[in-house]
């Protein structure tokens, strides 16, 4: 299908105002995105329009007019792309926005002309409302930003760092300084009918200000780091850090998705400046499947991220707050690794080299690599999945008919990558002492809890190798939603239990229990679900990273996005953030649950703490009833083990690879990163309607019945029983006197008989 590719591409290396110092590498990004776009749009049926602003062109209303004028024109399956190189930076922000902002300040993007003649920075509020008019019909938007506090935009000429990794010496940070000024509110691109449309009349914070929400669109944001982090460049490419790696994995690999094109990227900027953290935000994370710039949703592949850098050698971009555990004894807790290009991960044939795991850190886990077909070069970023975990297993009892128990048990055999054990179930022969039972009965598969009873899914047709499979893959769904849920605080965690206070608010008032009740309300004769809001402080002296993560009763693992769809946050001491911006979250029950009469749901809330970042989209999976288990490769997603035995974690240091410091850079001690966990249990009930309250009667009457008849039962069966054994004693007695009688009436007869044969009458007629 033909579509047009319209990009907003914007470099300033030269500011107007003498207070904004120059860069160097900003108008580069620009030539190098320029020249990607035509070369690999041009060879095909995708029409190009680039709009490009340099310099004194890239002023404050040149943008809007740009974002207006330009990227509007995109329709339905076009793109949109937004790319910004330059200085990032931040302003005070007004009491209205401290709801999306916990250090109480809006991230900016500075123009060529901002800070002179009153000339305000493009704060990411305002970017957020372009956006929104660009969606309104529907393309496909990407907004790139190369600039500091570009995760919430900027570039310094400090910290230089060499590396002979790359023989490039990096020098610069895209940042200026704080404006300090209060800004009112109608420097924005708002009107006054959308500024009053934007607030919530809501208190969320016991005070009476309204709060401001951002309006949005659907899009995918990269940025080089953080909103409180800078992001840098450096002088003999003169290129921005994360625009030289991000275009490089593109002109590498054109056709990679945004999660690999990130995690490529990322990884590469990690290793080289650990302080800068590359995001990716996407308003529906289906996108992020999708190749770079649009097109076909590929099926995700959930892997881990191999790299090696000079302080952790090789390792994976997963640790112990996903579950990852160090192998014990003999059971080694093994990987395959995969170029990065390689699609598709179920293959072990395609492997290119094995490892085992060596330590656990919080957000990443050590790794020695061996049986290596090729050498792994150390400037290259891989794919990993697991092969081999230690025995942990969801404990899972077959029965039913023989020929559909066969196909199911052959299934687990096969499960992983097509030809081992699953990783994730067992079978046991004990039906108490599983977990499980699947239950083949009428040509389907049966998945049944054995604590309750309860039928967890839909159930899967037909006896084949299949469906079987289909059956095998639900389980180890099942599986691992039940070992995130289960993840537990390390014992030696020194992040207290109570460092990030986690809130829930129902419309202005706080819950303080950690098992919350929450029922339908009836309004004008239709039910309208519970809402609730969720705040979390920080309440240590230490930064935090937070991840909020919601478990459904539907094994679906969502990450609960903050402000500008943030799936992880930093919170510095003190500050405190609302999920979702401080909506309403309603608490919904799914139809098909009230079609099965079930008038209670659960949801887990699970916020998992790190003084380090980690990766949330690893937890994610979908709802149990929508996924396709018939994919083979759905095999190859990565998840957590489920016992956790933090007790016994054992630390090694990796021996195969040194650890080198960076050139120029004084060893330190290493610091341990620590991280903790706390959840909250929340149900949802539908209300107690008239229909209800007689049924709940009704079925409270049963249920006394019942109890009743459980305890009269035992004696009506003993008095029956006395009267059964009364009247078999008194038929045996009637029968002996009955014997008695007629043993008296034959004596007597016999006697009678006796006598008239001893005493003859004789008749004269017999003698002759």
């Amino acid at each position: 299908m033909n579509r047009s590719v319209y990009a907003l591409i914007v470099g300033i290396n030269n500011y107007q105002s003498p207070t904004i110092p120059p860069l160097k590498g900003c108008v580069n990004d620009i030539i190098v995105i320029d020249e990607f776009l035509r070369k690999h749009l041009t060879n095909n049926e995708d029409k190009l329009f680039i709009k490009k602003l340099i310099n004194h062109e890239a002023t404050r209303q040149a943008i809007i007019d740009g974002f207006r004028e330009h990227l509007c024109q995109a329709k339905s399956n076009d793109v949109a792309l937004f790319y910004f190189s330059g200085h990032g930076s931040q302003e005070r922000a007004g009491q209205e926005f401290w709801n999306l902002e916990p250090d109480h300040l809006n991230e900016t993007l500075v123009c060529w002309d901002s800070r002179t003649d009153n000339i305000w920075d493009l704060a990411d509020k305002e970017i957020a409302k372009l956006i929104t008019e660009v969606s309104q019909n529907h393309p496909h938007i990407v907004i790139i930003l190369d600039c500091c506090h570009s995760g919430g935009g900027t570039r310094d000429e400090n910290n230089n760092v060499s590396s002979d990794k790359f023989n490039l010496q990096y020098t610069g940070i895209r940042s200026v300084n704080t404006e300090w000024r209060e800004r009112p509110l109608s420097s924005f691109i708002l009107s006054d009918k959308e500024i009053n449309s934007f607030f919530s009349n809501s208190d969320l914070n016991d005070n009476q200000t309204n709060k401001f929400f951002l309006p949005h669109g659907e899009y995918i944001l990269l940025a080089a780091c953080r909103d409180n982090e800078e992001a840098k460049e450096h002088r003999s490419q003169k290129r921005g850090v994360f625009s030289y790696f991000l275009m490089d994995s593109l002109q590498r690999n054109g056709s990679l998705n945004y999660r690999d094109l990130f995690k490529r990227a990322n990884a590469l900027v990690r290793s080289l400046y650990p302080n800068q953290s590359p995001q990716i935000e996407a308003t529906n994370t289906n996108y992020l499947d999708q190749p770079f710039l649009g097109g076909i949703v590929g099926q995700r592949q959930i892997y881990f991220t191999v790299i090696y850098d000079g302080l952790n050698g090789w390792s994976i971009d997963a640790g112990a707050v996903h579950g990852i555990i160090y192998s014990k004894g003999n059971e080694k807790t093994r990987l395959a690794i995969f170029p990065i290009n390689v699609e598709d991960i179920s293959q072990l044939q395609d492997a290119i080299a094995v490892a085992e795991i060596t330590e656990v850190l919080p957000q990443l886990s050590r790794i020695n690599i061996s049986g290596e077909r090729e050498i792994l070069d150390p400037e290259l970023t891989y794919k990993a999945v697991i092969t081999s975990l230690p025995a942990s297993f969801l404990k899972v009892y077959l029965k039913g008919e023989e020929s559909g128990v066969n196909y199911a048990r052959q299934a687990i055999k096969t499960a992983s990558f097509g030809e081992s054990y699953s990783l994730y179930i067992g079978e046991v022969d004990n039906f108490n002492e599983a977990d499980v039972c699947l239950q083949a009965l009428g040509d389907k598969y049966f998945i049944i809890r054995v604590s309750d009873q309860r039928q967890l899914i839909s159930p899967i047709p037909g006896f084949t190798s299949e469906s079987a499979l289909q059956a095998i893959h639900a389980l180890e769904h099942i599986a691992r939603w039940i070992n995130i849920a289960t993840i537990t605080n390390p014992a030696n965690s020194l992040i207290t239990t109570n460092a990030i206070q986690m809130q829930v608010y129902q419309q202005e008032s706080e819950i303080h229990d950690s098992q919350i009740y929450l029922e339908y309300q009836s309004n004008n004769g239709k039910l309208q679900p519970p809402k609730i809001r969720i705040k979390l402080t920080n309440k240590s002296e230490n930064a935090l990273y937070c991840v909020l993560l919601n478990l459904t009763e539907l094994f679906a693992v969502t990450a609960i996005p903050f402000a500008g769809g943030r799936t992880g946050i930093l919170l510095q001491p003190g500050q405190e953030i609302w999920a979702l911006e401080g909506r309403d979250i309603s608490m919904v029950i799914p139809q098909n649950f009230w079609h099965q009469g079930v008038t209670e749901y659960k949801d887990i809330l699970k916020l998992i703490v790190s003084t380090s970042e980690f990766d949330a989209n690893l937890f994610v999976q979908g709802n149990i009833e929508k996924s396709n288990y018939y994919s083979f490769s759905d095999n190859t997603q990565v998840y957590i083990t489920k016992s956790i035995d933090f007790n016994n974690l054992i630390i090694r240091k990796i021996q195969s690879r040194a650890i080198v410091p960076y050139q120029d850079e004084p060893q330190k001690p290493e610091v341990l990163d620590e991280w903790m966990t706390s959840q909250i249990l929340i149900i949802t009930a539908t209300p107690n309607t008239d229909e209800q309250v007689k049924q709940k009667n009704l079925h409270r009457l049963f249920r006394h019945l019942r109890i009743g008849l459980f305890l009269v039962l035992p004696v009506i069966a003993i008095f029956l029983g006395w009267i059964i054994w009364q009247k078999s004693q008194s038929d045996k007695s009637d029968k002996q006197k009955t014997s008695y009688y007629n043993f008296s009436v034959l004596l007597e007869k016999s006697k009678t008989n006796l006598n008239k044969n001893s005493n003859p009458v004789t008749d004269d007629n017999d003698f002759t």
